[in-house]
């Protein structure tokens, strides 16, 4: 979760860089695609859960897991091919596909630690976890912007596409040592008891989650509009 709440806090710092480089004005679409991708992957999972049952409790909260970081690796991974063709369309797909692992990643993690240990500590759990994210997004811009702008920038100064190839794929080399070590501890596996469950949209009968969608979805599109907007000041 900490490398994650990293690399999404480095989508701020790669706004003015693009709209540097591109001399484009849709250098929000940095954004736009990124978090776009966490709609489109939540309602694909919703869709699939709606009718062949959650995926997650078939393969495993474990494969899951994995599956997120995995895909994630590889939209760090399509920055490099971004950046030696200097492609903006590329650049918008690579976050796209960055977005989708993160969304896999969260829906299974946070619903895992959910289930770890008793029930009345889970909300503790998931708010340490949140914790790490937080210290991701503090340090990102400092880290992030060092790699970038200083360390593998061009030798003059200027901006350079191939100024992300290497800070990405360092980020990619990290998630991947994070899966192999997943991979490789035994967790604790969980499956949905044998009850009835509530399916598809009657889960919005339930007040307090239909205030929570509208309350995260105005948290998150301020918070991401101020972060987008503040940097290039």
């Amino acid at each position: 979760m900490n490398t994650s709440g990293f690399i999404t806090c480095i989508n701020d710092i790669l706004i003015p860089y693009l709209k540097e480089l591109f001399q484009f004005v849709g250098s929000l679409l940095v954004q736009f695609c990124f978090f776009g991708a966490y709609f489109v992957g939540s309602l694909i999972y919703f869709l699939i859960s709606y009718t062949k049952g959650d995926p997650i409790n078939k393969v495993g909260y474990k494969k899951g897991i994995l599956f997120g970081i995995l895909l994630a690796a590889f939209g760090c991974v399509l920055f490099y091919p971004a950046a030696t063709y200097a492609s903006y369309p590329l650049f918008l797909t690579a976050l796209f596909v960055l977005g989708l692992g993160f969304t896999v990643l969260q829906i299974t993690a946070n619903a895992y630690v959910s289930l770890l240990c008793s029930e009345d500590s889970a909300s503790s759990r998931l708010n340490l976890t949140q914790a790490f994210n937080a210290f991701g997004t503090t340090i990102a811009p400092i880290l992030g912007g060092h790699l970038i702008f200083e360390l593998f920038s061009a030798a003059d100064g200027s901006f350079s596409a191939s100024a992300t190839r290497i800070p990405y794929l360092i980020f990619g080399g990290i998630l991947l040592l994070v899966a192999l070590l997943i991979a490789y501890v035994k967790l604790p596996s969980f499956k949905a008891e044998d009850t009835e469950q509530v399916k598809g949209f009657g889960v919005l009968k339930f007040a307090h989650l239909k205030l929570g969608v509208l309350a995260m979805f105005c948290y998150v599109g301020a918070e991401v509009a101020i972060g987008s907007f503040i940097i290039s000041f």
